[in-house]
């Protein structure tokens, strides 16, 4: 029995065992997990699980170069040029200048022979260089060979400058006396300082860099004619290049190189420099440091792994390893004792100190410069992700006064490098809102890497900031995020539609520029919805959740489609009622009934029935949604929706108000009237009718505003007209209501024209009567079926009144006025473009076009389609065309023809090739003859003042492609009767000539 339970405890073992082996190969052939770049900028750190994608290891020569860069001028005491410094040091291009290398330096100006060691060394020439030295030396005599290797090694690259002419063959001669002091002053001594111009030269083509194709950057410095001829072009590409900079307004060409500004000029240089030496900057995060030990070998070895995550996402280990002891049998030639043992450790750079890997920290964002042996020849940290932030913002003000920064945040990095913005960064904060940043007293600024002040910084910059843990902004980097081929793929802008089921995303600027004469929408398609990171106010979301009005900020990969988006509701929406249209801006009252001046110009996007239709569409009385971004300082108009006519006032009433029930909301009216073209008609009401409060309802009485209980007190049974609308179930809702004075005295209704009208005067005149007529709020003012308040009448409005004469004055006053929009094409629009495809017997696309709004012409810079059907005709310059024969290939060909095409919704009509007309004209007409006609009681329209002006009769002709549009039908010009009242589309303003498109009012 005991054996039995002991089997079965070793059966179960086994079962748990392959069970576990089971889960561990699952786990293997798991693809790795890749960490999102984000959790860095939380300041919460994972340990790297996934298997590296490369193995980077120390550099064995790393505790030499650090003793070498252990100088005493700079231990301690962390100056501008630091990095600069140790970087080139660690690169050997530029090492102290006395032995053992305990001195740096900083200002001591650099010779002509270290000038051209520097710059051979940045081109990876040293081991060329050291070669000539010795062959030049060993060909000396015993007496004459030198002794010193770096005169040796000097020697060799001025025999490479002289080779390939970086200096001639005199500087050569010179520079190789052995009495340089017997050297006049005009002469190349070596040991002489290196001018600013010469460094640019050599570095220039030791680099390969072409000299400048002409001056651009030099003009800009004052003492620039001081630049020797022969060294213009190539001081002008190195200026270009940002590798030197001049300063305060000057270049000084023939000044010295101190040391440190040589160390700067060759990290300027950096690209061009690693890519000569076969190096590669990488950039990565410290994400976990283990401490190793390996006792498989004959000598144990420690040290450490650190994993990396690089800006592509992926992780990397550098290793670095210091071994117990030499290998065996390893001694001291000299003492006998055990050799020290070879350590593969890091050169690291971090504030300020050089040292080994033990300066590393997790969380350390890194640059770190490897060779094609994968060694590490350089570490810098840059900074800790919990110490500092790196974002990408665009300036929108700067406050110099109290040292405040208001910026837009495009994105966050890893680091304050435009090198090290790859295809992960931190997207997900894109649009986090206009947020001011206070800047520190001691930050750098900088402008494309020349130093600067906070002065210097401009509006609508883009900009790398750093900001500290107190959220001060330590450094501003200014730089072009459009020279970065990955920064250039993500664009902003606010959402004018997205279409997730068609797959698109619409943009126009956020300043709304693109509107009016030129609309730019910018419209991209969505890569692959189901591997996308959509974010919305900085949480994740779903490709519908982004809505018309967003900041939206999408990334785009190599073929333009978006592969990210971070929205953020940047805009307020408010609904209101247009009160009245100025020449730039809107008077709007909202649902609340305050009211507020709006400035409209060109650039606010104006839309109706989904299309982009201008600010000239936009009339008084329109219910809108307005888009606003709504600050502390200013109130800014985006967008404009022009609602449709479920606000329209359906009726206008007159009768006897009974009661005014504000707890149903109802009005009870008795012996109802409706307002008919200037007459008053009984309704088929009878009695009592009981008519809704629609939502807003107002009373007036004497011109002011009453409350309901005041109403049903003071007028009890007293005669008021109603303005009503209708839902959208039908029912008529009262919207105005406004009580006539019963001792005032009603005149007969008229109809009449409205002219003489000054904003803000109150009254206008009646043209027949030659009577002036006052208005108020308390007026019913409808116009093109909206209530609208006086201010809206024009000259030439022709409109039915309701007018009474004051008890006292015997002044007129209008009760009610209604101008009826005239007669058009009613439910056809007329489009004008020129035709980019033709997909035969299918629909016709513009490439552009304008749809005809009254009298004018709302341009739309985007491409419409049109469906063909069986009832689309076709007229040419000769008359009717077979629909089969409208296609966009052949000698036929429509395709970059300009047509108009009457439109149903998206049905095209009519398709036709008449010329393009602009001035309009109206009038009777009489003695139509084959293809012309009279016209007489004409109008000419003058754009300038809106105005129509009487004109002479007028004789016109019709071609065979002229539009004529009767009843909301085309009709041929056969179906133009005697007595027609036409508003006729042609060339001119004249009243003679062709007619292009003819409307029968």
């Amino acid at each position: 029995m005991l054996a039995l339970r002991i089997s079965q405890r070793f059966t179960n073992k086994l079962k748990i065992a392959v069970w576990i082996m089971a889960v561990f190969m699952f786990i293997a052939e798991l693809p790795p997990f890749k960490l999102p770049l984000a959790c860095f900028h939380t300041g919460t750190l994972s340990a790297a699980a996934e298997i590296p994608e490369e193995i980077y290891y120390g550099d064995a020569g790393a505790e030499a170069v650090l003793g070498n860069l252990n100088y005493a001028d700079l231990t301690g005491r962390p100056v501008w040029s630091s990095e600069a410094i140790y970087e080139t040091g660690a690169l050997g291009i530029i090492k102290g200048f006395d032995s053992p290398y305990r001195r740096f330096g900083r200002t001591v100006p650099l010779t002509r022979e270290e000038a051209l060691s520097v710059v051979y060394r940045a081109a990876g020439r040293e081991t060329e260089a050291q070669q000539l030295g010795i062959s030049l030396n060993n060909a000396r005599t015993a007496a004459n060979k030198k002794t010193d290797p770096l005169d040796v090694l000097y020697d060799g690259f001025l025999q490479l400058a002289a080779n390939e002419g970086l200096i001639t063959a005199q500087n050569y001669a010179d520079a190789m006396n052995t009495d340089q002091t017997s050297l006049d002053a005009g002469s190349f001594q070596r040991k002489g300082s290196a001018q600013r111009q010469e460094m640019a030269v050599w570095l220039a083509r030791a680099l390969g860099i072409q000299p400048a194709g002409q001056q651009q950057e030099l003009l800009n410095y004052a003492d620039w004619r001081s630049t020797d001829p022969d060294k213009l072009l190539y001081l002008e590409a190195i200026l270009q290049q940002d590798i030197m900079n001049g300063s305060g307004g000057r270049i000084n060409p023939k000044l010295s190189v101190t040391r440190e500004q040589g160390a700067q000029i060759v990290k300027n240089a950096e690209s061009r420099v690693l890519e000569a030496l076969k190096y590669t900057k990488k950039f990565g995060i410290v994400e976990n440091i283990t401490e190793t030990n390996d006792y498989t070998g004959e000598i144990a070895v420690s040290g450490r792994n650190i994993a990396v995550r690089n800006t592509m996402d992926s992780v990397v280990t550098i290793r670095t390893s210091i071994p117990a002891a030499s290998p065996s049998g390893t001694k001291n030639e000299n003492a006998g004792t055990l050799a020290a043992s070879q350590k593969k450790e890091l050169v690291v750079y971090k504030n300020g100190v050089v040292g080994s890997s033990s300066l590393l920290k997790t969380g350390d964002r890194i640059q770190y410069i490897v060779n094609i042996g994968n060694t590490v020849k350089y570490v810098q940290v840059v900074s800790n992700v919990n110490d500092v932030r790196y974002i990408a913002v665009q300036v929108n003000s700067v406050d110099n006064a109290d040292s405040l920064l208001n910026v837009t945040q495009l994105f966050e990095l890893d680091y304050p490098d435009l090198e090290s913005i790859t295809g992960e960064v931190d997207f997900s904060a894109a649009g986090n809102g206009k947020t001011s940043y206070r800047v520190a007293g001691e930050a750098d600024v900088s402008i494309n890497g020349i130093q600067a002040t906070l002065n210097d910084v401009t509006d609508d910059a883009t900009a790398i900031l750093t900001i500290d843990s107190n959220n001060l902004i330590q450094d501003i980097q200014c730089v072009d995020l459009g020279i970065n081929s990955e920064a250039s793929r993500i664009v902003r802008g606010v959402v004018e539609e997205n279409n997730p089921d068609l797959g698109y995303l619409t943009l126009y600027n956020e300043d709304g520029t693109g509107t009016g004469s030129a609309v730019i929408l910018r419209t991209y398609n969505y890569a692959d919805q189901n591997k996308m990171d959509i974010y919305r106010n900085h949480k994740a979301a779903k490709t519908d959740n982004i809505q018309t009005g967003d900041m939206a900020y999408l990334r785009l990969d190599n073929d333009g489609n978006i592969t990210s988006v971070s929205a953020v509701d940047n805009y307020t929406v408010k609904y209101g009622r247009v009160v009245s249209k100025l020449t730039s801006d809107i008077l709007v009252e909202y649902e609340d009934g305050t009211q507020q001046l709006l400035a409209a110009g060109d650039r606010v996007i104006v839309v109706r029935d989904k299309q982009l239709v201008g600010l000239k569409a936009l009339k008084d009385g329109d219910r809108v949604r307005l888009l606003l971004n709504d600050n502390t300082k200013s109130t800014d108009l985006k967008e404009i929706t022009i609602e449709g006519d479920e606000h329209y006032i359906s009726n206008i009433y007159k009768g006897i108000i009974t009661k005014i029930d504000d707890m149903s909301d109802k009005i009870t009216v008795m012996g109802m009237q409706a307002f008919n073209k200037g007459n008053w008609e009984r309704t088929e009401y009878k009695g009592f009718t009981t008519i809704p409060m629609a939502d807003g309802f107002t009373i007036y009485s004497e011109n002011e505003e009453i409350a309901p209980e005041d109403a049903n007190r003071l007028l009890y049974s007293n005669e008021a007209y109603i303005a009503v609308e209708k839902t959208y179930g039908g029912t008529e809702e009262a919207v105005l209501l406004s009580y006539r004075n019963s001792l005032d005295t009603q005149v007969p209704t008229a109809a009449d024209s409205i002219t003489g009208v000054v904003a803000g005067s109150g009254s206008f005149l009646l043209s027949r009567e030659n009577q002036r007529v006052s208005y108020s709020s308390g007026s019913i003012v409808v116009k093109y079926g909206r209530l609208v308040s006086g201010n809206s009448l024009s000259d030439k409005d022709n409109a039915y009144l309701t007018l009474n004469r004051d008890y006292e004055s015997g002044k007129y006053y209008a009760s009610v006025i209604r101008v009826d929009e005239p007669q058009t094409a009613n439910g056809l629009a007329i489009y004008r473009g020129r035709i980019n495809a033709v997909n035969d017997g299918k629909d016709v696309t513009f490439e552009s076009f304008s749809l005809l709004q009254g009298t004018d012409w709302i341009f739309s810079n985007t491409p419409k389609t049109f469906n063909i059907t069986f009832d689309t005709r076709v007229l040419d310059d000769d008359g009717i065309v077979n629909v089969r024969e409208f296609k966009g290939y052949g000698e036929d060909s429509y395709l970059k023809r300009t047509v108009y095409i009457v439109a149903d919704g998206t049905d095209a009509v009519l398709v036709s090739t008449a010329p393009y007309g602009t001035a309009n004209l109206k009038g009777t007409v009489y003695g139509i003859s084959g293809d012309g006609f009279n016209l007489r009681n004409v109008r000419l329209y003058n754009p300038a003042t809106y105005m129509w002006a009487n004109s002479a009769d007028a004789k016109l002709d019709i071609l065979k492609n002229s539009i004529i549009i009767k009843n909301s039908e085309v009709i041929s010009a056969s179906g133009l009767k005697n007595g027609d009242t036409v508003r006729i589309l042609k060339k001119d303003a004249t009243t003679s000539g062709d007619s292009y498109i003819l409307f029968v009012e």
